[in-house]
């Protein structure tokens, strides 16, 4: 950091960019972990409003 004339502060920054692959790999982690809580509450939301799909979902052996 350092301290410019006009008294105001100029941050430098000193770390180095990252690449496009790790921006890609980042981005799909998270991407995939938002689709995935979505798909699950959509889920969930199905499992409460369809005694159907209730009524599956407990043959099945998995309880939400």
């Amino acid at each position: 950091m350092t301290l410019a004339r006009s008294k105001r502060f100029v941050f430098i920054q000193k770390k180095p960019n990252l690449s496009k692959k790790q921006v890609f790999i980042f981005g799909s982690i998270i991407t995939s972990g938002c689709l995935s809580g979505a798909f699950l509450i959509a889920l969930y939301i199905e499992y409460l409003h369809n005694p159907a799909f209730h009524i599956f979902v407990q043959s099945k052996g998995f309880f939400l």
